[in-house]
């Protein structure tokens, strides 16, 4: 690694962004979209669990030199805009950046681009959503990842690094399940891009499932890594690619409280 090398890494969260494609559940009418994002049901149910779950794995950080850009679309109700600048304010490097609809790459290369610092000589760009947490290490781990990684994939090359270890936690009336998993190929959770500053491709450029197919890309399957939520409001189809088994609270107790920010007690309300 030269000595010049600067690496800054940037975090990019879509909040209920009304992007043109970019859902898998889409409409291709703008106000048909706008009225199912900012429907004021779901978004109480999109913050609970940002508030709850996401935001706290963010602010345990123990790595917290890095940006977390928050793309909004300009037409959210200044409700929903007032709080979520409340709840990200304790976090340094927090940005809520706000456009137009636009298609969806196009808008998340933009957020992308206004957080780069001058200093810097590689981007390595991760995604997160809004429903989802981190374990605490995982910037930490991301870092010395791409610094060992990089000058053997190539200084230029884009290098994609994440985890394929954690949790799915199954909201239910009932109560709460949680299940281990781990991912054959990439989860989308913490996924990160490497590139030399100026790049223009980012995380988001393929769909994160087949980066094994386009980029130099490595896991981590030791650490429990993320917890991906499951619920009504899933875009996606929440399945896991890999192993996945169902455990009992009190087994999953012990890991859940060493790499993350929560007790069991806490993910079973959540």
């Amino acid at each position: 690694m030269t000595a010049k090398f600067q690496n800054q890494i940037i975090g990019l969260m879509r909040f209920s962004y009304p992007s043109k494609g970019g859902f898998v559940k889409s409409d291709d009418d703008p106000e048909v979209l706008e009225t199912r994002l900012y429907d004021p049901v779901r978004l109480e149910r999109r913050f609970q669990l940002f508030e709850r779950l996401t935001m706290p794995s963010l602010l345990a950080q123990s790595d917290t030199d890095f940006a977390m850009i928050f793309l909004i679309g300009r037409s959210l109700p200044d409700v929903w805009r007032d709080r979520l600048h409340d709840a990200i304010a304790p976090l340094a490097g927090a940005r809520v950046v706000a456009l137009t609809s636009l298609p969806h790459y196009l808008a998340v290369r933009r957020a992308f681009a206004m957080a780069e610092q001058d200093r810097a000589t590689h981007v390595t760009g991760f995604r997160l959503d809004d429903d989802d947490a981190l374990d605490r290490d995982h910037i930490a781990r991301m870092r010395r990842t791409v610094a060992a990684l990089l000058p053997v994939a190539g200084m230029d090359a884009p290098l994609v690094t994440g985890s394929n270890r954690g949790y799915f936690l199954e909201r239910k009336p009932g109560g709460n399940t949680i299940f281990e998993v781990v991912e054959k190929t990439p989860i989308g959770i913490g996924l990160a891009m490497t590139t030399p500053k100026g790049v223009q491709e980012n995380i988001f450029r393929r769909n994160h499932r087949f980066c094994g197919q386009y980029y130099n890309t490595y896991t981590d399957a030791n650490v429990p890594a993320f917890i991906r939520t499951v619920h009504s409001d899933n875009d996606s189809d929440p399945h896991a690619s890999g192993k996945i088994e169902k455990c009992s609270w009190e087994d999953a107790a012990p890991l859940i409280e060493a790499h993350f920010p929560f007790t069991a007690e806490t993910l079973q309300a959540v």
